[in-house]
């Protein structure tokens, strides 16, 4: 009897140092969002601020034309970010938890990438939000490819959908 009351006394600690560590990782993560909204909201208000400078700048209208679009440009980006972090909800976080437990091999920016994937950003679009070039995305996903594990015809964007969908069933 008190090696069972032992054992249930170990299990509770158990149980109560894993809900301290994740409590400390929500918080840890809740800081990483704030920063990153925040950043977000400033790095917005800058490329309005300039927006605005273009269209009072006396140039060449060809000049002014072209710096209004790469401005609106950075300003789409920013706006797919903020909409990333919006959308980001219980499920895409069950999903990128069960995604890195089956693949820890993974990084950061490939598991950013396969939730982008899995909420079905094409390849621009995430190469926009991730500040790289599409090529480069292009590469990133054929090395995601491989760590997946995936065969030559197999879809990662396939692999993601059914593998989330399996989280839910």
């Amino acid at each position: 009897m008190n090696t069972k009351l032992e054992l249930g006394k170990q299990s509770i600690h158990e149980l109560e140092k894993q809900i301290t560590d994740l409590k400390s990782r929500v918080a840890a993560q809740d800081i990483e969002l704030t920063r990153v909204s925040t950043a977000i909201s400033e790095k917005t208000n800058t490329l309005s601020n300039l927006l605005d400078q273009i269209h009072a700048l006396d140039i060449d209208m060809y000049v002014k034309r072209d710096m209004t679009k790469a401005c609106l440009k950075l300003l789409e980006t920013e706006k797919i970010e903020k909409r990333l972090n919006i959308e980001l909800t219980e499920s895409d976080s069950f999903f990128l938890s069960k995604l890195q437990k089956r693949h820890p091999n993974l990084n950061q920016r490939e598991l950013r990438i396969s939730l982008l994937v899995k909420l079905n950003y094409d390849t621009i679009e995430i190469a926009r939000s991730t500040g790289i070039s599409t090529r480069g995305m292009e590469s990133i996903r054929y090395r995601m490819h491989k760590k997946l594990g995936l065969g030559k015809h197999e879809s990662i964007k396939t692999y993601l959908s059914d593998l989330s969908t399996s989280f839910h069933a």
